[in-house]
Order: C-alpha cells, then sequence, then structure tokens
C-alpha cells in the first residue's frame, strides 16, 4: 500500500512531467478544485448554521461530509504548493 500511495503522490505531483505546457494548465485545475471546495465549504457551514438555527440536529453522515471535504481542501492545497514549487520555482 505504501509503493501504491508514493506512485499516486508521484503522479498527482507531476514529479516525472517537466514540460511547462503540461504544468501550467495542471496547476490552474488544482486550483480550480480548490476554489469549488472553498465553494462547497461555504455551502457546508451555510448548511451548518442554518440547521442548529432551526433547532435541527444533522446526522453523522452530515459531519463525515465535512471532515472528507476538509480532507480533499488539504490534499489540493499540498499538490498545489507541491508542484508550485518543483516546477514553476525552477
Amino acid at each position: 500500500m505504501g509503493k501504491i500511495a508514493d506512485l499516486c503522490w508521484q503522479g498527482l505531483t507531476l514529479q516525472h512531467v517537466s514540460h511547462k505546457k503540461v504544468v501550467i494548465p495542471y496547476l490552474l485545475f488544482v486550483f480550480m478544485t480548490l476554489l469549488f471546495e472553498l465553494f462547497l465549504m461555504v455551502f457546508f457551514i451555510g448548511a451548518w448554521y442554518w440547521s442548529y438555527s432551526f433547532e435541527y440536529r444533522p446526522g453523522l453522515g452530515f459531519f463525515i461530509s465535512g471532515g472528507v471535504l476538509v480532507l480533499m481542501m488539504v490534499g489540493s492545497v499540498g499538490v498545489l504548493a507541491r508542484v508550485w514549487r518543483d516546477k514553476l520555482q525552477k
């Protein structure tokens, strides 16, 4: 499993790609993904606020989806930072 995780990280961070015509569109895609995740986070926080203001208690699935959303954002920021640092700063 560790080898598969390493290969996945290498693929996500474009470690074997150096051509700028591939890197820049990929960075734009990851940045748009991060913007969409921020958009979803605003909806999640709004739904959480409205549910508690109407005295409705969301279920466990709601909080699990929030945790998954946070993990996705952490992953997107990590990929964006790594590709930016490694590919564009050279």
